[in-house]
């Protein structure tokens, strides 16, 4: 691994770990065993750091927010596609640690973090429409503008609720207590009968595997395309 990929992931580990506002670049360096002038000749500062850890996130994240085909498109497929969401945001996680105030400190990708939520809107609009459409969920157009808003609200609020109410909660927990609250929020909706819904929250269970600190570093070095 290059010097310069190894600083974004040792950054992306203390940044998760620690959040973003109590690491500086000398914390980085420290941790690499390098000098802060070496860490300066890849990164100008932590602001380079923060910009490139986020274009990282978003390209994941992008691949992934391309809807499934309609022909494919089943609510086990969509919780399929919420948990991958949610693995990229734990990969990522200090960027919802406190987004507003990462939006204020690094402005540079405030532009391209209101595109990312709003795209993730759109796609959320267009799956749950699809299943209303297929009367696969009972629901109004208020009601699926509501379910719609409240997805993207789990997924962006989630950390900052977690923080507050239970400090010492694993992040894996966090997703995996994000999905069962999305199951249960589009469950009522949810135009199947009792043992489908069963064997569909068994499948929500068994698709949230995001737990150890191996299972953690496999999905980081995912993230540089490290083998």
């Amino acid at each position: 691994m290059k010097t310069a990929e190894k600083i974004l992931l040792t950054s992306l580990e203390l940044f998760n770990q620690h959040g973003e506002a109590n690491i500086t670049c000398v914390d980085i360096a420290l941790e690499l065993d390098i000098s802060p002038g070496n860490l300066y000749y890849h990164f100008r500062g932590k602001e380079a750091i923060i910009d490139a850890l986020f274009d990282m996130y978003l390209a994941r994240t992008s691949k992934i927010l391309v809807s499934p085909s309609s022909d494919q498109l089943s609510i086990a497929s969509f919780f399929h596609y919420l948990s991958s969401l949610l693995e990229s945001a734990h990969l990522f996680s200090f960027i919802y640690r406190n987004p507003t105030d990462l939006l204020h400190k690094y402005p540079s990708i405030t532009k391209r973090f209101n595109k990312l939520i709003s795209s993730k809107k759109q796609a959320f609009d267009a799956i749950l429409t699809h299943f209303q459409q297929h009367n696969v969920i009972i629901a109004d157009t208020l009601e699926l503008e509501s379910l719609s808003q409240l997805i993207n609200l789990v997924f962006t609020q989630s950390q900052n609720y977690f923080l507050l109410t239970q400090h010492d909660i694993q992040q894996q927990e966090i997703s995996i207590q994000s999905l069962r609250w999305l199951f249960h929020t589009i469950s009522p909706y949810l135009n199947i009968d009792d043992e489908e819904r069963t064997v569909l929250l068994t499948a929500i269970e068994n698709e949230t595997t995001l737990t150890g600190n191996s299972k953690d570093q496999q999905l980081l070095k995912r993230a540089f395309d490290v083998p």
